[in-house]
């Protein structure tokens, strides 16, 4: 005797999820990681960043953290804007003089869907540990923005603790 079965189907379950993300981002709400680039900053979700890209996945495991401040080097503020809005929406669009720095942006940060993916025999055997991330200068938190940890990652509370010190 064969127990039946049943398949529950959510129809619009994408669509809610991009339209949930959506929100939350443009509301800054549940926000979890803080980006930076060209002395600007934008908030987002460290769920999301990693769903789509390899990269922060790496950066976000190897490195945990309540809510880190990540420092891109290299990177255009815009570009990085584009890059976020792509990961949450699954699409931009970008002029031609723009298309080659956000493709470069895409493969630095190897963004899923715009950067060339490796073989996934060799993802599978990296350490997300010993991965270097020569993209990422130091969020300022030690004595001369050098030290331990902190150089990298640091806490929204603890900039906004040295912010009110100075």
């Amino acid at each position: 005797m064969s127990v039946q079965q049943y398949c529950l189907r959510w129809n619009n379950h994408q669509p809610n999820f991009i339209s949930v993300f959506s929100t939350l981002l443009h509301n800054e709400s549940l926000v979890d990681v803080t980006l930076a680039a060209e002395g600007r900053q934008l908030q987002a979700h460290k769920v999301v960043l990693s769903a789509c890209s390899s990269y922060f996945q790496s950066l976000f495991t190897a490195n945990p953290c309540q809510h880190p401040i990540v420092i891109l080097k290299d990177v255009q503020y815009n570009d990085l804007k584009t890059m976020v809005d792509f990961m949450y929406y699954g699409e931009v669009n970008v002029s031609t003089e723009q298309l080659p720095q956000v493709l470069k942006t895409a493969e630095m940060l190897k963004i899923k869907g715009l950067a060339e993916m490796p073989d996934a025999s060799a993802v599978c055997k990296a350490d997300p540990g010993k991965l270097e991330h020569p993209d990422l200068v130091g969020a300022g938190l030690g004595p001369g923005g050098t030290g331990g940890p902190e150089s990298i990652w640091g806490s929204a509370e603890s900039q906004q603790q040295q912010q009110q010190q100075q």
